[in-house]
């Protein structure tokens, strides 16, 4: 009797199993099917199909899509930080001319009266005897008199002076077109990064639908016994992955277009969207050419090479600090006559300020402008040594890059698609098992994907190569560049 219980428990036991597996083999699977796309009928995305005219919420874009040119331009027109260096440059340019302007002469006028004391008279008594003489002031005439003084720097001072101002100027735009370069590089690179997570995120739902697919296929021959319950378990576990990863994909696209919006001063929820690229072209430029390029071109370099053109011309200014300097004046009135009265006088001369002591102060400060001029062409030369560097490495990546897009588009990617579309056919005739088929699907995924980061990776080394020479590169794939 304990014998025949125990039989049927197991069998009770054994028919919950098949019951359950049978449940997550036809029932989990629709719901995975269908649930992830009522989720993502009703989520917020900013993913944009590419044949569709709206934009992630469902709405109609009312923007067209920006080149990569396009976003750097209104980048450069609107950011801040790139409106502030150039006004700091504009307002530097305006102190030019000031070191060649005069100074201010000084003019003075008096008024004045007197006597003076150059008469004498003769002093008597009561009966009209002479007893002595006595001196008597004359009375002065009331005048006025005006005198000018004009000061001059020593012949050369004013102009060297104007030549620093003029340094200075230089320095300042180089500075300007130094965050220039640096933001279109960074508008770039972000403008890449966005079409990077756009492809992502479209590969992601280009997968969940094979994924979908081989569920159906695999829960098909579940039904007649041709593959095991393991495979189902295994299909959904790669569909809810690919779910997850699309959450990511999303993230870094929200990130990716946040920082955009950011570079080009327009409000951090817009949908701004970006062109696709094209596919690459090989350089037209030697390593040598864009070497030199970078040396005549370079904003942070032509700055280097300002500051020693500034070091220059202020150990000249040290020089002439050897010099004096001097004054022209001039009276004219009564009042520059001393002495005299009734009459009108004039007078002119020249004032020098001898520098005899300067010496003791004026060598130590031409010592240390020689030691600042060294200093400065030290910092050039290294400078220069760095960009060449930089460039010849950049120059490598572009071409790196190039070829591993040759490759990942021209080779990799057709043999993987083939190998897919075998294995997907193979499959369903059921020549292959299922983890041939997912490896299968995963390889053409991956291979889609590498294909285009190597097409990014171009460009971003292309950008990258573009900062270290200090200009945009004409490159027959890219119109509009300039």
């Amino acid at each position: 009797m304990a014998a025949e219980h125990k039989m049927e428990r197991q069998v009770k036991k054994s028919w919950g199993i098949w019951l359950g597996a049978l449940w997550i083999a036809f029932v989990l699977p629709d719901l995975a099917a269908v649930l992830p796309d009522q989720a993502l009928a009703s989520s917020t995305t900013l993913y944009r199909a590419p044949d569709s005219g709206k934009d992630s919420r469902g709405g109609q874009n009312p923007d067209p899509p920006l080149s990569v040119e396009q976003a750097v331009r209104i980048a450069l027109e609107k950011n801040p930080n790139i409106l502030s260096y150039q006004r700091t440059w504009l307002g530097t340019k305006d102190l030019e001319k000031t070191a060649l302007a005069p100074a201010d002469p000084l003019i003075q006028w008096e008024y004045g009266g007197g006597e003076q004391g150059n008469a004498q008279s003769v002093v008597t008594n009561g009966a009209g005897v002479p007893t002595g003489v006595q001196n008597q002031g004359l009375p002065y005439p009331n005048g006025s008199n005006w005198a000018i003084v004009q000061s001059f720097l020593f012949p050369g001072k004013a102009l060297y002076g104007y030549k620093v101002n003029k340094d200075n100027t230089n320095i300042a735009y180089q500075t300007y077109r130094v965050q220039r370069v640096q933001l279109r590089n960074q508008t770039e690179l972000t403008c890449y990064q966005w079409l990077l997570s756009q492809e992502t995120l479209r590969l992601n739902q280009q997968l969940q639908t094979w994924l979908r697919r081989v569920l159906e296929i695999t829960k098909a021959k579940l039904s007649v016994g041709s593959v095991q319950i393991l495979d189902v378990v295994n299909a959904r576990v790669a569909l809810s992955q690919a779910r997850l990863d699309r959450l990511t994909a999303k993230y870094q696209l929200l990130v990716a277009q946040k920082q955009l919006n950011m570079l080009l001063g327009l409000p951090m929820d817009r949908s701004t969207q970006i062109e696709g690229l094209s596919d690459p072209a090989p350089i037209p430029y030697t390593m040598a050419d864009l070497e030199g390029r970078a040396i005549e071109n370079r904003p942070d370099l032509l700055s280097a090479r300002a500051t020693v053109d500034l070091n220059r011309h202020q150990l000249t200014l040290s020089k002439l600090g050897f010099m004096p300097d001097y004054q022209l004046t001039g009276s004219e009135g009564g009042e520059s006559c001393y002495g005299f009265s009734g009459i009108n006088c004039w007078y002119v001369g020249v004032q020098i300020n001898v520098p005899v002591f300067a010496p003791i102060k004026q060598n130590l400060q031409y010592d240390s402008q020689k030691e600042m001029l060294r200093a400065a062409d030290w910092q050039y030369q290294w400078q220069a040594a760095q960009v060449r560097l930089a460039v010849d490495n950049l120059y490598a990546q572009v071409e790196l890059a190039y070829r591993q897009f040759r490759m990942n588009a021209d080779e990799i990617l057709p043999q993987s698609r083939l190998a897919f579309e075998l294995a997907l056919t193979g499959y369903e005739n059921q020549k292959n098992d299922f983890l041939y088929l997912i490896s299968a699907v995963n390889a053409y995924r991956q291979a889609q994907y590498n294909r285009y980061q190597s097409l990014i990776a171009y460009y971003q080394a292309l950008s990258n190569l573009e900062a270290a020479v200090g200009s945009p590169l004409s490159i027959d794939n890219r119109p509009g560049k300039s």
